[in-house]
């Protein structure tokens, strides 16, 4: 496809705008571009080593040690078609890219929504067609959903520990571990590195363990799909974006005025590509954050009933670890584009949950969580009672 004609650009006298509207002329590859940037963001723009044979095999018999425990805890199998799930070393850009391949099918569902939006819309659009941002941003939908992605999966690797920071199931039997970050993190709190790797991979497994149970991962595909079904066009004019082309007039602080200001779009998903949620899937909303508060809570439990016979210094760790979450609560746009992040309320209800469980029912009540048709519901997760009452029904 040819780049548009100057005459045929309405950005072409705005020089940034201009180029954007002729790089959507190329056949770039899209998904390339999205890659490129998570790789970037990954590492910093530093060069990257692979992982360290003699940290590779350290961490191979870590992660022995942590399914065994895992397995001890849950009683859940584990194995994916018959295989048991492999530990995996990898780089921050390895973890960017496989985080990027399993978000993408998500992702291309997201842009053939908005693309859907936008036909059905276009026969009543005079009211945005003399707004040039508003058709800018039509253009861009394809390349702003892969490059959204890019970012995001970038950013999380930056300071991902494995599978579980990104929250969407992998559709692989590899239990991935970012050894580069963990050795960051236990430096930062003055940690012993093996204490933490053995932290990671108990909680790295026990995730994986209640991930292959087949329903639950089903259930957790389905509502990620309707989350992002929910998602509809919502065309932001200039006054949205809040936008001061201005700053793009010469002058000394013109560069840092448009950087700040496209760092704050750039920020937020709902802004860059041009959607707000649909309020009728405040259903879909609720039970995806309680099965997930759920998961992340009885992970947790299973962590803190195998760390401390594992590593001495657990209390001192699980803190740091508390803080590290408490600090990243609101820094990515994860939570907002697939709806995996939760918030401190959300954790503290699944927590609550699980010890209400254990406390009338015993770990054998709280196994009970991943029968076929036994996820609690948004108003059982408050109660966990009922929850226990329900399962207990003849059927």
């Amino acid at each position: 496809m040819a780049p548009p004609d100057d005459d045929d650009n309405p950005f072409s006298g705005i020089p940034f705008l201009g180029d954007i509207a002729a790089l959507l002329g190329n056949d770039a590859n899209l998904w390339e571009g999205a890659r490129q940037a998570a790789n970037q963001l990954a590492t910093g723009g530093k060069i990257e080593h692979n992982v360290d044979p003699v940290v590779r095999h350290r961490l191979s018999e870590i992660s022995r040690v942590a399914e065994l425990h895992v397995a001890h805890v849950t009683n859940l199998d584990p194995t994916s078609g018959g295989r048991p799930p492999r530990t995996d070393p990898v780089t921050r850009s390895g973890w960017a890219n496989d985080a990027l391949e399993t978000i993408r099918p998500l992702m291309d569902r997201l842009s053939e929504r908005l693309a859907s939006d936008q036909d059905r819309g276009q026969e009543h659009s005079q009211e945005h067609s003399m707004d040039p941002f508003a058709g800018l941003l039509r253009m861009m939908s394809p390349m702003t959903v892969a490059m959204t992605a890019g970012m995001m999966a970038g950013h999380l690797a930056a300071k991902a520990f494995g599978n579980s920071d990104l929250g969407v199931p992998r559709q692989h039997d590899r239990v991935l571990i970012v050894p580069a970050n963990i050795t960051d993190f236990a430096g930062e709190w003055s940690l012993d590195v093996d204490d933490v790797m053995l932290w990671v991979a108990i909680r790295e497994h026990a995730m994986h363990s209640v991930l292959s149970v087949t329903h639950v991962h089903a259930e957790l595909d389905r509502l990620l799909h309707r989350y992002v079904d929910g998602f509809r066009r919502s065309e932001p004019t200039l006054d949205d974006l809040d936008l001061d082309l201005t700053a793009l007039a010469d002058g000394p602080d013109a560069s840092q005025q448009m950087n700040t200001q496209l760092q704050r779009i750039f920020g937020n998903p709902e802004l860059l590509l041009g959607v707000s949620r649909d309020d009728s899937q405040n259903d879909t909303v609720q039970r995806l954050e309680t099965l997930l508060s759920v998961v992340h809570a009885y992970v947790d439990d299973v962590v803190i009933q195998a760390g401390p016979r594992l590593i001495g210094g657990f209390g001192a760790l699980s803190e740091a670890v508390r803080r590290r979450q408490v600090a990243a609560q609101g820094t990515d746009f994860a939570d907002r584009l697939l709806g995996v992040r939760l918030s401190a309320e959300a954790r503290d209800r699944g927590d609550k949950f699980v010890a209400g469980v254990t406390e009338r029912a015993g770990r054998e009540g709280l196994a009970r969580l991943w029968e076929q048709g036994a996820l609690p519901t948004p108003n059982e997760l408050a109660a966990p009672g009922l929850w226990l009452a329900r399962l207990d029904l003849p059927l």
